[in-house]
């Protein structure tokens, strides 16, 4: 997990603060809203590279040009489980929710139903969406593609995205089971965010613009594929997979044609394609016997043998006693992004929310 110096704010004011940013900038509500929604989740899950540090970037692309701020989101049913979202270029949040319960209304029918969505843009961290169908009890699996920041295996030159791939499951008494990786070595918010922190790179994660590996986020030029360079056609593989769903059957370019997420080009559609699946899991077997064996699953999982001073975790769980923190005491915003939203606000003429325990 990421450590930084912060102030912390209330959830909820967070949240109505982000969206009144975003509409005082001119997007639509449900749109402003739902962005608003998926940062502030992913910052409370303990996902700061993709939570409300991304609130100002949203903004500069509203202001640029790329997101269109009042989309017409169209949805069309191509056969009984199969489902296309034109997202008409607005924020990705939006379409990736709708995206979520359009496939559910097709699993209550069918057990299982994916849904492509076309002409979006970033939508944050896919977990919130997988998580979203897990708290309604259903199984999920997301991914999105993105433009080239990573470099292929013993390749020098950016081709793939970070590409993430998410899972979500439901697990009776407790939360979902969430998985939300990026088949990188890291994200690329991961270098924005050390960026603004001041702190070095894990080694083995990014290159340079030659293609040698640095640790110093602001050489950083390009990331590495999960596995390092000794592994990384894992990471590549899983990418090229994803890359595939996202843009071949929602229509979309792949990543290495798609326009750069950080610019300097603002003006032009990300046009990104994202992939969903959900599974209504009482279809497989009676919903007693999945819980029960996902109740075992999990526990056995967790008593494994570990190392002195650790002990095995299941997806999710490094980041509950966060969860729990920040429930209590607030989200945190590092401070070079509070600035940033300090000086949005007053643009704006918005009120930005009174940091709790200042």
């Amino acid at each position: 997990m990421e450590t930084f110096d912060d102030v912390r704010v209330d959830r909820t004011a967070l949240e109505d603060f982000i969206t009144a940013l975003l509409t005082r900038g001119g997007a639509a509500e449900d749109g402003a809203r739902a962005t608003a929604r998926a940062v502030v989740d992913a910052s409370a899950r303990g996902f700061d590279t993709h939570g409300v540090r991304l609130a100002t970037h949203y903004a500069a692309t509203l202001a640029a040009g790329r997101i269109n701020p009042n989309p017409v989101l169209r949805f069309t049913r191509q056969a009984a489980a199969v489902g296309h979202l034109d997202a008409d270029n607005g924020f990705g949040h939006l379409p990736s929710y709708r995206a979520i319960d359009e496939a559910i209304a097709m699993a209550d029918e069918a057990g299982i139903a994916a849904v492509a969505v076309a002409r979006s843009s970033h939508h944050g961290a896919t977990g919130c969406y997988t998580m979203a169908a897990a708290q309604k009890g259903y199984a999920a699996i997301g991914m999105t593609h993105a433009d080239a920041i990573v470099v292929l295996h013993d390749g020098v030159k950016p081709f793939h995205g970070t590409n993430p791939i998410s899972f979500a499951m439901p697990v009776e008494g407790e939360e979902p089971m969430l998985l939300d990786m990026a088949t990188s070595s890291i994200p690329l918010n991961r270098v924005f965010l050390r960026r603004a922190t001041g702190h070095p790179l894990p080694p083995e994660v990014a290159v340079d613009e030659a293609g040698a590996v640095t640790t110093d986020p602001h050489k950083a030029t390009a990331l590495l594929p999960l596995g390092g360079t000794t592994y990384g056609y894992k990471g590549a593989g899983l990418a090229a997979v994803v890359d595939v769903l996202c843009s071949a059957f929602t229509g979309m370019l792949h990543g290495a044609a798609l326009p750069q997420f950080a610019g300097p080009d603002l003006s032009q559609p990300a046009e990104l394609g994202h992939f969903f699946i959900v599974l209504r899991p009482d279809v497989f077997r009676p919903l007693a016997e999945i819980n029960g064996r996902m109740a075992a699953f999990l526990a056995d999982l967790r008593g494994q043998p570990a190392k002195p001073g650790t002990r095995v975790m299941a997806p999710g769980d490094p980041e509950r006693p966060l969860q729990e923190d920040r429930r209590r005491h607030g989200i945190p915003v590092d401070l070079v992004t509070w600035d940033a939203l300090r000086d949005l606000a007053a643009r704006h003429g918005c009120t930005i929310p009174e940091p709790m325990g200042r």
